[in-house]
């Protein structure tokens, strides 16, 4: 911007006055001729402030991420991938099974983003993507280059953020009743029918139900898929180190390690994510506490009874235990990694020097340069691990958001800041700044 008095009785300013004006102050880039003209057109005295020179803003790469391979038949009969953000429950419920030797899904690379240049004609650097290490899943081999995962077995895909696991499936036509008994299979489970009171369903990986599961026990290394809510009757249990995605959640408890995504609503329910706990669309949250690490969204929280509903974001207990855990073996990963380093070099220097390893000496070598190369893919796999938990636990990006209104009795806690909501907002976003919590919006 330039804001200039500029008395035209005095002198006779012309255009090439004003750009030799920009070009002495460094202004190089990025200026509008034809604004300099418009200005030169005013008769009376310039006062005014007028953008004369715009420099680029940089566009930021976008990260990395991972492309499951989900063959979904469309109206025309050819197949389609999609990514996660893209697949919604029902899609999810119908994850076909995956041949041995079949991609499941593959990386796409993080951008570079395109610099930009400020009116001084500098470079603004753009800020890369996030990158990150495609892990081996189980049942999943990497491909050459490590882009892709191939499926080792015939199974049915459960899909993370990072990999890709095949498991063998156990299918359940009908209710779990009496005739089925409790469930408990080392891969994935899948119900094609309710889950009714006083179950139990364990799975090594996934759990899918189309139907409802009332005060039941789910319990899964993977994600939890349920296709027509959860009514808890405060005596249910769904757990999963991965996703919980339903319908709606009735009087529940429910903990998951990634997501917690319901469709409609979560009622009178304890909610526990790692992550976000986020009701879509017109969806509500009224009534019970929920606790998330990064986010809380809905349409509605709370309702005009003023029913109390507690939020509480940041991390629980578990997940810092977990974490100090996670940056412990880090240590120890390296520590090993340092050792195993110096002892393939002595072998490496021996061979060297012309000495042929055998017997015992050749054998030791080749065990050291496995755990060698074993040892470091663990330790690409616990930086990622804490990096993506260093962001999630940026206070920064932490927030409670409703994009309709949030009511009176919702208490809202970040970390041991609380805040008790005492009037109605409407699309208020909540976040802590500066120690304090902050609501933005009417």
């Amino acid at each position: 911007m330039v804001k200039e008095e500029i008395d035209k009785a005095d002198k006779q300013l012309t255009s090439e006055d004003l750009l030799q004006y920009l070009h002495s102050n460094g202004i190089t880039f990025g200026i509008d001729y034809e604004m300099v003209e418009k200005i030169m057109e005013v008769k009376e005295m310039v006062s005014t402030s007028y953008l004369v020179a715009s420099g680029e803003r940089p566009m930021n790469g976008e990260a990395a991420y991972l492309l499951p391979i989900n063959p979904l038949i469309n109206k025309s009969g050819r197949e389609e991938s999609e990514t996660i953000s893209k697949l919604d429950l029902k899609d999810f419920l119908k994850i076909p099974s995956v041949s041995s030797g079949e991609q499941v899904a593959r990386k796409i690379s993080a951008t570079l983003g395109c610099d930009g240049t400020n009116v001084l004609g500098e470079t603004i650097p753009a800020k890369p993507g996030k990158d990150f290490v495609l892990r081996q899943g189980k049942n999943t081999r990497l491909d050459d280059e490590e882009q892709s995962l191939i499926s080792l077995i015939n199974g049915q895909m459960s899909i993370e953020r990072y990999t890709v696991h095949v498991h063998p499936t156990f299918e359940v036509n009908s209710d779990v009743s009496m005739k089925t008994g409790n469930i408990s299979f080392i891969g994935n489970v899948s119900i094609n029918g309710n889950v009714p009171s006083g179950f139990s369903v364990h799975a090594g990986g996934d759990i899918r139900v189309s139907g409802t599961v009332e005060s039941a026990t789910l319990k899964a290394g993977g994600s939890i898929y349920i296709g027509a809510g959860i009514v808890g009757q405060s005596k249910s249990l769904i757990e999963a180190n991965g996703n919980i995605q339903t319908t709606f959640i009735n009087e529940g408890t429910v903990k998951a390690k990634g997501k917690i995504e319901a469709t409609q609503a979560i009622l009178h329910s304890h909610c526990t994510s790692y992550r976000v706990v986020c009701v879509e669309g017109k969806g509500l949250i009224v009534g019970g506490i929920l606790s998330a690490q990064t986010s809380i969204e809905a349409n509605e929280i709370g309702n005009e009874m003023q029913t109390k509903t507690e939020l509480y974001i940041g991390p629980n207990e578990e997940s810092v235990r977990l974490k100090r855990e996670k940056e412990q073996d880090l240590v120890r990963a390296k520590d090993e990694f340092m050792k195993l380093g110096k002892l393939l070099k002595i072998y490496v220097e021996l061979e060297k020097s012309g000495r042929v390893l055998q017997g015992k000496e050749k054998i030791t070598k080749l065990r050291v340069q496995n755990s060698f190369q074993q040892t470091k893919k663990r330790i690409d796999e616990l930086v990622s691990n804490v990096e993506e938990e260093n962001d999630e636990w940026d206070s920064s990006l932490q927030f409670v958001q409703a994009t309709g209104a949030i009511f009176a009795n919702v208490h809202v806690q970040f970390g041991k800041y609380r805040r008790n909501i005492t009037k109605r907002y409407q699309h208020p976003y909540i976040s802590l700044i500066e120690n304090e919590i902050v609501i933005t919006g009417g």
